[in-house]
């Protein structure tokens, strides 16, 4: 009986870990952000997690006439801060099946704080990223691409 159970429960831990139940890890991951309306590369994201949170930070921007630019618009502690090595993205956490989400977003071209969340695609090399107000209907898509 013993011999049963103990190989039910291996049976259930193998089906278990071969779904994606569990989300796969993002940290040290990178990431190119392109822009949505005109296609240009625009910034290379660093992700990290800790304590099931993912946080992201600009570790390069692109444009060389942008590099030394300052977040005037970022709210609170963010603002006048350079924007390379500043961090957008905080607090997502982990919600199963390569989803992140109650994270907040900042949008350091505009200033603006944002409710959002992050899907990561079937293949690993794809992050789309959501940024709203109030509920994810009312927002904006961005797909990040990672760079190998």
């Amino acid at each position: 009986m013993n011999r049963t159970i103990s190989s039910l429960l291996t049976l259930g831990a193998g089906m278990l870990l071969s779904t994606s139940v569990f989300a796969a890890s993002l940290n040290g991951t990178q990431w190119q952000t392109i822009d949505e309306k005109t296609g240009e590369k625009k910034a290379i994201i660093q992700l990290t997690e800790n304590d099931g949170k993912v946080s992201g930070k600009i570790i390069k921007v692109l444009n060389k006439e942008k590099a030394d630019a300052l977040c005037t618009k970022c709210p609170g502690s963010l603002k006048n801060k350079p924007v390379e090595g500043l961090q957008i993205l905080s607090g997502l956490k982990a919600d199963g099946n390569n989803q992140w989400s109650d994270g907040k977003l900042v949008d350091p071209e505009s200033g603006k704080t944002y409710s959002g969340k992050i899907t990561l695609s079937d293949n690993g090399q794809s992050l789309k990223l959501r940024g709203y107000v109030g509920t994810p209907i009312f927002g904006r898509s961005q797909t990040w691409q990672r760079i190998k």
